[in-house]
């Protein structure tokens, strides 16, 4: 394999990673709203929820930029992202 499939499989395997903790967020507030007694409860679930979805999306944002970089990567740079994604 080489490295830019390698690195781009490190970030997209990140990437699905990521829409899974999304996927887990939007359940878990679903189950929280359906608990929530009250209006402000809900709002402080709607608003707790809102910011981790809004930071997971950022994140998977940012890696879809690095795998759309990796076509046209140096070498040096494809060894950098494949060590932030993969710790190798």
């Amino acid at each position: 394999m080489s490295l830019v499939d390698s690195v781009s499989k490190a970030i997209q395997t990140k990437i699905d990673e990521l829409d899974k903790q999304v996927e887990a967020e939007q359940k878990e507030a679903e189950h929280q709203m359906a608990e929530a007694e009250n209006e402000k409860a809900k709002a402080d679930v709607q608003s707790d929820i809102k910011k981790n979805i809004e930071d997971l999306q950022s994140q998977i944002d940012d890696a879809k930029q690095q795998l759309a970089e990796v076509k046209d990567a140096s070498e040096e740079r494809l060894e950098h992202l494949k060590q932030a994604f993969t710790g190798s």
